[in-house]
């Protein structure tokens, strides 16, 4: 659930506790003035109406700094992090408040999408994932650390062991795909074998 999803629903339980409240001392005192009614939902719903503007507020500026779209290319240059074309397009579907997704338009090949992370205050890392026409179930992706300042290789394929076996002899699902860490050198050999592909064509 995000914070999104967590603030309607805390709103839908006060629009729905609130006249519940009101009647019960409507019916008590019939000569509630709306003064009197607006005390007494400040009384009952005061750490309510607290934690609401809190999440709102929230909401807006954290992460205090969320500057990492096409105008941050020229840090990313600077550190060696792939760069966000200006015809890529933001995902506001798949995004949200410490997540935000950049994909490239149709066809897909070569560098084809990044993620940025953040944390409260600021960044903290953004990957960057590749696919080639020929092995399109297999993604390779770099992670930038903004913390440790490094990076990291991983590559992701389909799961050809679907179903396998636990010890006490127990069927076990796996996922349909499995990521492990590569190193540098395998990472550069898939990008190359992915512009080769590219010129090839």
């Amino acid at each position: 659930m995000n914070g999104h999803d967590f603030f309607f629903g805390l709103l839908m339980i006060f629009l729905i506790s609130a006249p519940i409240y009101i009647f019960r001392y409507w019916k008590k005192e019939n000569n509630l003035s709306a003064l009197d009614i607006i005390k007494i939902i400040w009384r009952k719903f005061h750490l309510f109406f607290i934690v609401i503007l809190w999440m709102f507020i929230s909401d807006l500026i954290i992460p205090l700094n969320k500057n990492h779209g096409i105008d941050f290319n020229s840090e990313r240059q600077k550190l060696g992090i792939p760069i966000i074309e200006k015809d890529w397009v933001l995902s506001t579907s798949e995004s949200s408040q410490f997540e935000t997704y950049w994909w490239k338009p149709e066809p897909r090949f070569g560098h084809f999408k990044k993620v940025i992370k953040y944390g409260i205050l600021n960044i903290k890392s953004e990957t960057d994932y590749y696919m080639n026409e020929t092995n399109t179930g297999i993604y390779v992706c770099s992670i930038y650390d903004f913390g440790n300042k490094n990076f990291e290789y991983f590559i992701e394929k389909p799961n050809d062991k679907l179903i396998s076996k636990t010890e006490s002899g127990r069927l076990k699902f796996e996922k349909p795909t499995r990521i492990e860490k590569i190193d540098l050198s395998e990472f550069e050999q898939f990008i190359q074998d992915t512009i080769e592909i590219k010129t090839s064509h």
